[in-house]
């Protein structure tokens, strides 16, 4: 009897023993790291859309027969403060040839020679080709020549304004910084001209 309890008692110390190291926990585990935490992703950084550059306004056309002299034939206007002033006839010497031009009044500082003109002028004597450009019917602007006593010649009575536009029949000029842009629509010449440049085709 003896023998059957110290073996019982054996028996159960040994499972007590298997129960106790199978419910206490390891010390030295690490602890499990969460995984299902919300991974904080950064904003996108927005590219500001440029705004669109507004449209140049369309020149403002003013009545040509505003803009007229009972000593000057044509239409006449100046631009820049009267810098440049020019002339537009709807029939000039043919009835059936138009023609137009101006000229710098004050403050030219280009020079004939420094231009697609110097050769033109060169056969002229000093002073025979003037301060301004003309343009007869179909024909590419020329110099504005010491017998073109009109186009430009004389001071204008009255200014275009910046913005503004006049027109007469196909020909179309504008101020142009402190000068004027003229062209004929029909045959595509015209010319810029002002103080400091001059520009033909």
């Amino acid at each position: 009897m003896t023998r059957r309890r110290q073996l019982g008692a054996l028996i159960a110390a040994a499972v007590l023993t298997l129960l106790t190291a199978c419910t206490t926990p390891a010390v030295n585990e690490p602890a499990a790291q969460a995984t299902d935490a919300p991974v904080v992703q950064p904003e996108p950084t927005s590219t500001p859309t440029p705004s669109p550059t507004p449209a140049a306004a369309a020149p403002v056309e003013v009545d040509p027969t505003i803009y007229t002299d009972e000593y000057v034939p044509g239409v006449n206007f100046g631009v820049a403060g009267g810098q440049v002033n020019c002339q537009i006839n709807e029939a000039w010497g043919d009835p059936a040839v138009a023609a137009w031009g101006c000229a710098v009044f004050q403050g030219q500082t280009w020079r004939w020679e420094d231009t697609a003109f110097a050769q033109y002028c060169a056969q002229f004597e000093e002073g025979g080709c003037r301060n301004g450009l003309v343009v007869r019917g179909s024909e590419p602007p020329t110099p504005r020549r010491n017998t073109d006593a009109d186009f430009g010649g004389y001071p204008a009575t009255h200014l275009l304004a910046a913005g503004e536009r006049i027109t007469v029949g196909t020909v179309s000029c504008e101020p142009l910084g402190d000068g004027v842009y003229c062209e004929d629509t029909s045959s595509g010449h015209g010319f810029e001209l002002s103080p400091a440049m001059i520009e033909a085709w």
